[in-house]
């Protein structure tokens, strides 16, 4: 399982390439409801090159490859948290397995949707109530 940090953060605000697609999803970590991890990241990137053909983008699996991947993968699909996010972009893929659990999204923009992942970078730290 991954931790999202300050670091990430920045590398993800950093990416210059455009259009940048942002998946998150939960993901199911045991019994017989974990077939379902690969079948709702398809559909996510489904939709994704839907939205990216909407935008004009002629070609998306130059950006949707390291998605499409993991669908087949089995072996990532045996360590998983509670939730899954995925920053794609042209040249430019990074998965995230994290335990916290998402409502599955699917946003493609001219840069990367951080929301949902906000509240992990708070986690620790201490806040005073005036």
């Amino acid at each position: 399982m991954d931790i999202f940090d300050r670091p990430d953060l920045e590398n993800l605000l950093r990416t210059q390439a455009q259009p940048c697609v942002s998946v998150f999803m939960p993901t199911e970590r045991a019994g017989r409801e974990v077939q379902q991890n690969p079948i709702r990241l398809k559909n996510l990137l489904r939709q994704a090159e839907h939205r990216l053909k909407e935008l004009g983008v002629r070609s998306t699996e130059n950006i949707l490859k390291p998605g499409i991947d993991l669908v087949a993968d089995g072996a990532f699909w045996r360590h998983q948290g509670d939730g899954l996010a995925l920053f794609l972009a042209p040249n430019f893929a990074e998965t995230y397995t994290l335990p916290t659990e998402f409502e599955g999204l699917t946003v493609v923009s001219d840069h990367f949707h951080l929301k949902p992942l906000l509240p992990m970078m708070s986690a620790g730290e201490q806040f005073y109530v005036l």
